[in-house]
């Protein structure tokens, strides 16, 4: 019985082996496959059982040579060989992983046994590799190729032009070249020689050339040598990096490159990435003899800037040039580690020596000068730029950015025009300040000036969009002034030539709706108010701007607008899309340059703010349009929808910018009325918003602190060495008290007031002084030291400093006596 189970048990293994050679074999498991088919093979001499055999051998042979184990190929290929059929697969393949494997005999027999035609058309990639060997000087090939093949018959040629090239007969080479067809398996050699051969006025035409030589081609590593050759500077580094490190050696020998040279090329292909500015600081100081010593210097000089910590090593090795050069590397040094106040004593110096050689030097004198407005604060950008104007009147842009501070960052209409008068004298042809004449004159309501200038504008670019706006504008303004004063045979006039402009649709339809509203006053009340209605309905396809405008037109005419509103599709209850709230900007932008009192358009809005408060509610999404938003609404001063956009949006993401229209719109635009938690939220905000360079919020809110702190909005204009000649003793109460504490102790400081007051409440620290010196200082005392918020900000400090265990050397006596006498008072912390 159990003998009868064994056989059962080997014939059902016997019936599955095959099944299982062909599972392993179609899974590509060749190994396991071949073992299995050789079993097979002793039961039975299958062909179809052998065929697949020697494709497992193939198979694993091509495996093995991927993994650059030629030797191991080479054996599987010759059991494939010997188990395969007429014809053979990889022959060509074969004789390489032989040669390559110096397993020359046995590839020179197999090629003895090739004929011409296999050669030349069955194995064209063999060609072109034992072709790339002759090259190299493997002659001994020769014998074992056919002799009537196209190789050997190319390979004189080949020979003729490599001598002649060697020989320097550029001719001669050519001519060698030209008999090699199209398809010859030297070919690649025939391109990169030619891009050897040309002359010098067409090398640029040589990388082109050699990228026509394939990636897989013998010749490419030549191409790259050549190509690494023919370039210099960063081109020729980058191009090395692609050569092993004989080639470069080669190429480096070619071009002359001294031992240094080639120790540099070196340093640098071992940098992974960009080198940073310290490594290649030091590089160039390790081989400055490689770059010249005076080109080293300079470099280094300029590297400074970006890798102060290289200053002892470059005074150590260059000798200093001249106290100008000194001082620019110190202020240099000062301003890359943010000490503006140092950088600016070393730029001084430097203005002080260039000051010696004028006029010649005045340019230097205003390029320092601008340099220093660039890293100053925004009080103080004016001087400087205003100072460099008097060494260079010439510079244009200084012009522009001092009108850009008066009209936007500090407004002082007087500096405005004293400075834009001075530019135009300069540049009269200038469209940016004939733009800002252009304006300036419209917001003054210097009509027949801004018509004018805008003319003049036309002249110099007659298709200037800002210029016929200009115009227009002003033919609209003139037009409303005639009918208000009953002059109504000249109003259709005026809008007549405001419409012989070439504007867009928009613009157009504006001369419209104001041709309505004089038929509707001098005319047909009937045709007025249908003109009216279907022009606004033309230019808006919503109630609420409709409506806005209506009364914005009404009130620029003097107009009762009760008849025209109830002509209008009611706005109860609707929502403005992203696009409608633009338009609305945009027509307030467009009335708000032409009034001087802005109540016009407070009232428009007033009359529409439901529909509004609930438009922003779903128009969150969109915070650079409700960011604008809130710009036309602070300068409409209309705090309540200003309010409720701010807090919206705050509650949605918290940034710099809403604080500061959320804080702008409690306290109603007066500064006065911030109380000292606001104050210190804003500090934090103008600290985020210069962190993450948001220029323009940090102007804001600047702006709002220093009309908080009675502080002048704009600085007057004043010699740049007076920044400089400063009484030792601030005039600061906190940098007197808290200046020696380092930076990053007096931010746990802060941060543990903030943790404070958002616990405890903004009173705590009043309530806490109150408790604790209440009886020694005395109640009217105290209530008189409690109206400077500088006060109550140092007690802050030093009650955070208490709580976090730091000792800052200052007590409640040393802060009293500060305060206390007919001290300097401030209402600004940190001012």
């Amino acid at each position: 019985m159990k003998k009868f189970i064994q056989k059962i048990s080997a014939g059902l293994s016997e019936s599955t082996v095959p099944e299982k050679a062909q599972a392993h074999y179609v899974a590509g498991r060749y190994k396991e496959a071949g073992d299995l088919f050789k079993e097979l093979l002793k039961q039975s001499n299958d062909a179809e059982i052998k065929r697949c055999l020697a494709d497992c051998y193939l198979q694993r042979a091509w495996a093995m040579a991927g993994k650059g184990m030629l030797k191991e190929a080479c054996v599987l290929w010759e059991n494939y060989a010997a188990n395969a059929q007429s014809p053979l697969q990889a022959q060509d393949v074969y004789v390489l992983w032989l040669l390559v494997g110096k397993s020359e005999r046995k590839a020179y027999a197999v090629l003895d046994g090739f004929n011409a035609r296999q050669l030349d058309e069955e194995f064209p990639a063999l060609s072109v590799f034992l072709g790339a060997l002759l090259v190299s000087g493997v002659t001994e090939l020769l014998p074992h190729l056919p002799q009537d093949s196209a190789l050997l018959k190319h390979w004189k040629w080949v020979v003729a032009a490599l001598a002649a090239y060697r020989n320097g007969e550029r001719e001669q080479c050519e001519q060698a070249l030209k008999q090699l067809p199209f398809r010859s398996a030297f070919r690649d050699l025939r391109t990169l020689l030619k891009a050897q051969l040309l002359a010098v006025a067409d090398r640029e035409q040589a990388p082109a050339m050699l990228a026509k030589i394939p990636d897989e081609s013998p010749y490419q590593p030549l191409a790259k040598a050549c190509l690494a050759y023919r370039q210099s500077g960063a081109d020729f580094v980058a191009s090395s990096s692609c050569l092993e490190h004989n080639q470069r050696r080669v190429v480096a020998q070619a071009k002359g490159l001294t031992a240094r040279q080639g120790q540099l090329l070196e340093m640098l292909l071992k940098q992974s990435g960009e080198p940073d500015a310290k490594t290649r600081f030091n590089l160039v100081l390790q081989y400055r003899e490689v770059f010249g010593n005076d080109a080293a210097q300079a470099y280094c000089l300029g590297a400074l800037a970006e890798y102060p910590g290289g200053e002892k090593d470059y005074f150590k090795h260059f000798a200093s040039k001249d106290p100008f050069e000194e001082n620019r590397l110190q202020a240099l040094l000062h301003e890359q580690a943010e000490n503006g106040y140092d950088a600016g004593f070393f730029w001084k110096r430097c203005i002080d020596i260039l000051k010696k050689d004028r006029p010649a030097n005045d340019r230097k004198i205003a390029f320092i000068l601008r340099h220093m407005a660039d890293k100053a604060y925004s009080a103080e950008v004016a001087a400087l730029l205003a100072d460099s104007l008097e060494y260079d009147p010439s510079d244009l842009q200084s012009y522009l950015k001092l009108l850009t501070i008066y009209q936007e960052q500090r407004p002082d209409t007087g500096q405005y025009a004293q400075w834009l008068e001075r530019g135009l004298q300069r540049f009269p042809t200038d469209t940016d300040l004939l733009v800002c004449a252009a304006k300036s004159a419209a917001a003054r309501k210097a009509f027949k000036k801004a018509a004018a200038y805008a003319k003049a504008l036309l002249k110099i670019d007659p298709v200037n969009t800002l210029a016929k706006h200009l115009l227009f504008a002003n033919h609209m303004a003139h037009a409303r002034r005639l009918l208000k004063t009953e002059k109504p045979h000249l109003v259709e006039k005026e809008i007549q030539a405001a419409e012989q402009l070439t504007l867009d649709k928009r613009l157009r339809l504006q001369a419209d709706l104001l041709r309505g509203f004089y038929l509707w006053q001098a005319e047909d009340k009937s045709q007025g108010l249908k003109r009216i209605v279907d022009t606004l309905a033309e230019l808006h396809d919503d109630p609420v701007n409709m409506h806005c405008q209506a009364q914005i037109e009404a009130g620029l005419l003097e107009l009762p607008a009760q008849g025209i509103f109830r002509a209008l599709p009611t706005f109860k209850d609707y929502l403005l899309s992203a696009p409608q709230l633009q338009r609305l900007i945009a027509s307030l932008d467009y009335y708000g340059e032409q009034l001087d009192d802005r109540s016009l358009l407070f009232d428009a809005l007033d009359k529409v703010k439901m529909p509004l408060k609930k438009s922003v509610e779903w128009l969150l999404d969109h915070e650079t349009l409700l960011l604008v938003w809130c710009q036309a609404l602070e300068a409409i001063g209309h705090y309540e929808l200003l309010k409720h956009c701010a807090k919206a949006a705050q509650a949605r993401r918290h940034t710099p910018a809403w604080l500061y229209y959320r804080m702008l719109a409690e306290c109603q635009g007066d500064a006065s009325q911030l109380d000292f938690m606001s104050l210190y939220r804003l500090k934090t905000a103008l600290e985020e918003a210069r962190v993450e360079n948001d220029h323009k919020t940090a102007a804001m809110i600047e702006r709002l602190l220093d009309r908080a702190s009675g502080a002048p909005e704009h600085m007057p204009i004043e010699d740049v060495a007076e920044d400089f000649d400063q009484s030792p003793i601030s005039d600061d109460p906190i940098e007197d008290l808290f200046g020696p504490i380092p930076d990053a102790m007096f931010k746990r400081i802060e941060k543990k007031i903030e943790e404070i007051m958002r616990k405890r409440g903004p009173d705590y620290f009043t309530a806490q002084i109150m408790r604790q010196y209440g009886e020694q200082l005395g109640q009217q005392r105290l209530a008189i030291l409690f109206m400077n918020q500088d006060f109550l900000w140092s007690a802050a400090i030093l009650a955070a400093a208490q709580e976090l265990n730091i000792e800052i050397g200052v007590s409640f006596d040393d802060i009293v006596a500060r305060f206390d006498h007919g001290s300097p008072q401030y209402s600004l912390p940190f001012n």
